[in-house]
């Protein structure tokens, strides 16, 4: 009897539910060897390309890698950290005189190995998404803050790169004097200034944060540190105007697989008071935005 097309899709799936649920359980551990493609083979009575695409399956859940010519494995779990939302000061993650405040964390600024220098700070045009956040058109003038981070210049969570990318938008009509040479400085090199002059002319204000997480893009992927079909959490701390019309809006991107979200107000001991040094190490935060 023939094998029916919904047949041969049904095993694929049987293999990489089977192989799944081995992984969760532990049977098969972090970095251990998946069976061979010739055990499944036999032990399915399936062909090789129904094999394959099974692990294919597991490869894009994140749950094994191939290594050309010696097979399948579990991929390791990196230990997962904590960045908190919080309720209180909100740091200005962008600002380049900032930076000791993110170093606190134990954070570094990235190693010169790509085109882009470690701080931008400049005057661009909206792209659609940016028009979005900002509540601009598409080609409006905007200030864009960016810098990358990561925890030491050997530093790995379990043999994985951590970093992290943080970019800043901001409507450029909120701070018509950023072209000042002498005013654009102080932008630059005092920490709080960016925001205390956006408050000062704009506020009061408020603040909306939202966290999202989608597979990341190639350009992602290079910066991060991460690997193909792994994705990227994404961090949106918006400054606004009572009426909620964006002003500036701080954008923080991880690897998903390696951090998660926590609160504040349900993190502290006293929700009213800043972290103690104590509380950072016990949560295993590694930033506050």
């Amino acid at each position: 009897m023939e094998t029916s097309t919904d047949d041969k899709d049904a095993l694929w799936r049987v293999i990489a539910s089977d192989l799944r649920g081995a992984i969760l359980d532990g049977r098969y551990p972090p970095g251990g060897a998946l069976p061979s493609e010739p055990e499944l083979v036999r032990k399915y009575d399936v062909s090789r390309p129904t094999v394959r695409k099974a692990i294919e399956t597991l490869v894009s859940e994140g749950l094994a890698y191939v290594m050309r010519g010696r097979g399948s494995f579990v991929r390791p779990m990196p230990e997962r950290r904590a960045i908190v939302i919080t309720d209180r000061d909100r740091p200005d993650l962008a600002v380049p005189g900032n930076h000791p405040d993110v170093q606190a964390f134990g954070w570094d600024l990235a190693q010169r190995d790509h085109e882009t220098p470690l701080f931008t700070g400049e005057k661009t045009t909206a792209s659609r998404d940016i028009a979005i956040m900002l509540g601009v058109r598409p080609g409006h003038p905007v200030i864009h803050r960016r810098s990358m981070w990561h925890r030491g210049h050997t530093a790995a969570i379990h043999g994985a790169s951590a970093r992290l990318e943080i970019n800043s938008y901001t409507n450029a009509d909120m701070l018509p004097d950023y072209d000042d040479p002498k005013r654009n400085a102080q932008y630059r090199k005092r920490p709080g200034f960016f925001y205390q002059s956006l408050i000062r002319e704009h506020g009061p204000v408020r603040w909306m944060t939202l966290t999202t997480a989608r597979i990341a893009y190639e350009d992602e992927r290079a910066a991060l540190g991460m690997d193909y079909a792994e994705a990227v959490l994404i961090i949106r701390r918006t400054m606004a105007h009572p009426n909620g019309h964006p002003i500036e809006v701080t954008e923080v991107k991880a690897p998903a697989n390696r951090y998660e979200i926590g609160y504040h107000r349900e993190l502290a001991d006293d929700p009213d008071d800043d972290f103690t040094p104590q509380e950072l190490s016990d949560n295993g935060i590694d930033l506050v935005i």
